[in-house]
């Protein structure tokens, strides 16, 4: 027969003690809190919220933190589970999800604004404590935020202006000062003043993200200009070296043009994901639409559907690009892509650089269109891409 288990010690009693008071207390916190009962809460007699810490801080393996954390990523990992639901809920297009769909859409809205009120005390309680803390995760956590996609930045700040397109005029109808698109620019200024100083403490850190940019961020003078200090950045960070086009002294393409522009984020993501997949097998085709999807979708984009696969799985056959391969391509990778994206809808386009060509003289059928489009991407593309 087993042995009847050990009391546990008189430390580990009082440990185990303090650890379920503490959990009732914070308990008592939150439900304080939802009630508007905090003065109460304060009133009580027995321990506070200072002396549990006190006593769990003396606990090794981290327990006082993950008794505080744990509480809130419960509640956030309810929100999420929730969240995906309903998100699922309006993808469905049966009779069943569509009756659903007015509530889906009001939970998740309650849901958002939960997140807001959530984050809306984020500045004071995680900002602050990360200038001067001492704890590697929360400084981790904090600069990843803080140096968030500068292409997601401007995307919300674009859906804030589509959302709330008021909410930067006065009274009288007049812009005011003090909006999102004010505070992104202000940003990126004073991010582009510290990254030169930055360079200079960190180049070789730098010079990992250098040589896979084409360009160089510099703030720009009336009186002068930065040329000889970027000729300097460019040749010390190996600026555009591993970049998908030519990056070079030799490159023999204008980059404000409306078709490179365009093309440029085209071919980068395409590219990248050439050179994640290019040498990968597979067991099967389904097998690799489900890897494929997976690393080509960005949120909040849908999973990519059957049209797009197939133009990434004819992308990851290609050679590598270069000057020699860029008919191949414009032909079997870039071009089928935007005709499957942005050229979806012919001739109804939002990127004006595709009306563009859809205007032109003769163009009176997709068919014309996309050997139009064709021979303008493969022109571009050789003046793009690197020599052989």
């Amino acid at each position: 027969m087993k042995s009847p288990p050990s009391p546990p010690s008189g430390a580990n009693k009082k440990r185990n003690d303090w650890l379920q008071h503490f959990r009732a207390h914070l308990h008592l916190a939150i439900t304080a809190k939802q009630t508007g009962q905090t003065k109460k809460l304060d009133d009580l007699p027995g321990p506070r919220t200072q002396d549990y810490c006190r006593e769990l801080a003396k606990l090794p393996d981290n327990t006082l933190a993950l008794e505080l954390a744990t509480p809130v990523t419960a509640i956030l990992d309810q929100i999420s589970s929730v969240s995906s639901l309903c998100e699922a809920i309006l993808r469905f297009k049966d009779e069943k999800a569509v009756a659903m769909h007015a509530t889906a859409q009001r939970i998740l809205d309650q849901l958002d604004l939960a997140l807001g009120f959530i984050l809306r005390s984020f500045d004071v309680h995680v900002l602050f404590r990360s200038e001067v803390t001492e704890d590697h995760d929360l400084l981790v956590e904090t600069t990843r935020i803080a140096t968030t996609s500068g292409e997601r930045a401007a995307r919300l700040v674009r859906r804030y202006q589509q959302l709330l397109p008021m909410d930067c005029l006065d009274k009288d109808g007049s812009l005011s000062e003090g909006g999102f698109v004010e505070s992104f620019a202000w940003d990126v200024y004073l991010r582009v003043a510290e990254l030169d100083r930055l360079v200079d403490e960190f180049p070789d850190h730098i010079r990992f993200a250098a040589r896979q940019m084409h360009a160089w961020p510099m703030l720009a003078h009336r009186h002068t200009n930065n040329r000889r200090r970027f000729k300097q950045l460019a040749d010390r960070l190996e600026l555009g070296a591993d970049y998908p086009i030519d990056a070079s002294n030799g490159a023999r393409f204008r980059p404000d043009t409306p078709l490179v522009r365009y093309l440029d984020p085209v071919i980068y993501r395409l590219h990248s994901f050439y050179y994640q997949n290019s040498d990968r097998e597979f067991e099967s085709t389904e097998k690799e639409n489900e890897s494929i999807a997976q690393l080509w979708r960005q949120w909040p984009e849908e999973l990519p559907g059957g049209d797009i696969l197939a133009v990434l799985r004819e992308t990851r056959r290609l050679p590598p690009l270069t000057k020699a391969t860029a008919a191949q391509w414009a032909e079997k990778a870039i071009v089928p892509l935007i005709l499957v994206t942005d050229a979806r809808d012919y001739p109804d386009f939002t990127v004006p650089v595709l009306k563009q060509i859809a205007k032109q003289k003769g163009v009176k059928s997709r068919a014309t269109f996309k050997s139009r489009l064709l021979s303008a991407v493969t022109a571009t593309l050789r003046r793009l891409a690197r020599p052989a």
